[in-house]
């Protein structure tokens, strides 16, 4: 005969319970129809109530034959929170020990409870019982509307309740308790089973997402490898064509566009002379200007001792450009786009100024305290330029990078970037 435990207060009821974190659940691993018809069949077949509930003692089914009494506790809401201690209680009880733990709840019933472990994972547990045995039918009536006084619920209908639970012989509930762990073991075979069949289908799911993967970097290597060439190509002709018609300023744009391709192709995990950043950005302003006109004006400024340093390469250009999309091309009036380099206490200084229309204090917050540009209002895609060039500096200078973002709307942006040498 399995001994009964002692009194889930003891073994946790109204205290917090460490729990065994787990990253399964029971209805991920469980069809919960079919393990509410195990449970339902269960409870019918051997008299008693029964429900599956997850590690905090949370119902995952529902209640298969409960009690009245049961049912009475637990339509309060402290009666509710016992119910529940309890079951968390007495499923770790079983967890802990291996095996079904037969203990008197909270409320004076006595039930039992076998834990629910996949892969050594507590996922919760399958519990039956709300049953007084025959041998202390009468102290433990007593003792049930002794615990369930303190909700205030109606004496007379507390009595009659306890008085109509389920009365059983200790080795009937002993057998109930030994075909509750076979019901147990059963839930999780079939856990095990789909946990399986959804781990083989998520392998191949990923191992067709990499093959898609491998086939999409295929055809993108060899685009970039089309493209360049077919580029470079076309502009060899605008340039061939624009000579023979004379048109000079076609021409510079060609040959203009030609290097600067030539350029952003390198490898942009390189590094290039600072000195050569600036004669890049000296074409990009060059062709803005042409477009521009009169009004765009545009200083450049290198410090002398500057011009071999080594930076990223086109860590300029996407600031530069920034400048021109989001801060002079809808204005009305002439605009100046200026960028210096300069040493200043130890730390090379680059800034990209521009008199145009400026960020918001929301966009110059963000930027200064997180290094993070929030979607601009109006455009559809993000502003990746800023973004990818503060990654990349972060990436070669670590803490002695910095970044400090000065803007104000309808003042103009000025960007900072330095980093001790």
């Amino acid at each position: 005969m399995m001994p009964l435990s002692r009194s889930l207060r003891d073994l946790g009821e109204g205290r917090e319970r460490a729990a065994v974190v787990s990253t399964l659940r029971i209805e991920d691993i469980v069809d919960l129809p079919k393990l509410q018809r195990i449970q339902d069949t269960f409870a019918k077949a051997m008299g008693v109530a029964a429900v599956t509930v997850d590690q905090a003692g949370v119902p995952v089914t529902k209640e298969s034959n409960f009690q009245s009494i049961c049912r009475m506790i637990r339509s309060q809401p402290e009666g509710l929170r016992r119910c529940r201690s309890c079951d968390a209680a007495g499923g770790m009880a079983a967890f802990e020990s291996g095996r079904t733990a037969t203990y008197v709840c909270s409320s004076g019933l006595v039930d039992a409870a076998a834990p629910i472990i996949i892969e050594g994972e507590y996922l919760g547990c399958i519990l039956c019982g709300q049953v007084t045995l025959i041998d202390d039918r009468e102290a433990r009536l007593e003792d049930i509307v002794r615990r369930v006084e303190i909700l205030g619920l109606d004496h007379e209908a507390v009595v009659k309740a306890a008085r109509a639970t389920p009365v059983i012989a200790r080795e009937r509930f002993d057998s109930a308790v030994e075909m509750l762990m076979l019901t147990a073991s059963h839930i999780v075979e079939v856990g095990m089973t789909n946990l399986a069949q959804r781990r083989l289908l998520q392998e191949s799911a990923e191992k067709s997402a990499v093959e898609t993967s491998l086939r999409d970097a295929q055809l993108q290597a060899l685009q970039a490898r089309m493209n360049p060439h077919f580029i470079f190509n076309s502009l060899t002709l605008i340039c061939y064509t624009a000579f023979e018609e004379h048109a000079a300023k076609t021409e510079e744009i060609a040959y203009t566009l030609s290097d600067l391709l030539r350029y952003s192709l390198r490898n942009t995990a390189t590094t290039v002379p600072l000195g050569e950043e600036f004669d890049m950005i000296e074409r990009c302003l060059a062709l803005h200007k042409l477009r521009f006109g009169d009004q765009l004006t545009k200083y450049l400024d290198l410090e002398e001792d500057l011009k071999d340093t080594p930076v990223p390469c086109m860590i300029l250009q996407p600031i530069v450009e920034n400048a021109i999309v989001h801060g002079v091309e809808s204005l009305a009036r002439p605009a100046t786009v200026r960028v210096s380099a300069h040493r200043k206490g130890g730390r090379v200084v680059l800034e990209v100024f521009d008199d145009g229309v400026g960020m918001s204090p929301e966009q110059v917050r963000a930027l200064n305290d997180n290094r993070i540009l929030p979607p601009i209002p109006g455009r559809k895609r993000p502003a990746l330029g800023l973004q990818s060039v503060i990654t990349r500096l972060e990436n070669e200078f670590g803490s002695r990078f910095a970044l400090a973002v000065e803007s104000g709307e309808g003042k103009g942006t000025l960007i900072r970037l330095s980093w001790t040498t």
